[in-house]
């Protein structure tokens, strides 16, 4: 038998992934069985486990699937380098929420087995917790070298933040039963005007030469004077 090209492999991963999701749809992720998917998806019952170790791994690449198809459109607007921070940063949150609507009942089952798991903060979530991450850091890239918002030394952990506010939109807009989503509209509006204004004044910098003011003009200078070895001396003996 030839072997399959990387693109086939794709193909081949891709159908596992969406036979995957009408089975756990129709009847409920325990109660689907890794050969059930297999034949779903015509391939072998031993085949399936060259591409995905378990049903964990399958949902954890779906999120992944929908990470890759958001960028993609992302980056196919039109005139997209003719937007604002704010504009790339809503139309990114639109096109992602869009693109989890036709499997919408899945998501809101799938997120709270997600976010039930112990395994949350580690490594093997990452496709749902570290989707937009290198995006992001771009766009607040450009937008600093653009004089829109302020420059910070902490660009990638903003992006990191920011990356984390992504799930926490789509966890509320998976509990959100508003007419047409509207309180999901009006919070995202809510936040990233906030978000934007805050990026622009500078605060994070701000702080920062705040704090490196004060450990240059006083911490030394208490260092000197012997005030905190006394205070660590008086501590240390409960004084």
């Amino acid at each position: 038998m030839a072997r399959l090209s990387k693109e086939q492999q794709q193909e081949v991963r891709h159908k596992i992934i969406m036979m995957a999701l009408e089975l756990f749809t129709d009847q409920g992720f325990a109660n689907t069985t890794m050969k059930q998917i297999a034949k779903q998806a015509g391939i072998g019952d031993a085949t399936i486990y060259k591409y995905f170790a378990n049903k964990d791994k399958i949902v954890h690449a779906y999120y992944g699937l929908m990470a890759e198809n958001t960028v993609q459109q992302f980056f196919e607007e039109d005139e997209l380098d003719s937007y604002s921070l704010h504009e790339k940063l809503q139309l990114l949150i639109d096109i992602y929420l869009n693109n989890f609507l036709a499997n919408r009942e899945f998501v809101c089952d799938s997120l709270k087995m997600i976010m039930q798991s112990p395994s949350i903060l580690f490594k093997d979530v990452s496709p749902v917790r570290e989707e937009f991450i290198g995006l992001i850091n771009d766009l607040l890239q450009q937008a600093e070298q653009n004089g829109e918002i302020a420059h910070s030394p902490f660009t990638e952990a903003t992006a990191k933040l920011v990356n984390e506010y992504m799930l926490a939109v789509l966890l509320y807009w998976a509990n959100d039963d508003s007419d047409e989503f509207s309180n999901t509209t009006q919070m995202v509006d809510m936040s990233l005007d906030l978000a934007i204004e805050v990026l622009k004044s500078g605060i994070v910098s701000k702080a920062t030469d705040l704090i490196g003011f004060f450990l240059k003009a006083h911490l030394f200078k208490f260092m000197g004077s012997g005030f905190l070895n006394k205070l660590i001396t008086s501590k240390s003996f409960g004084m």
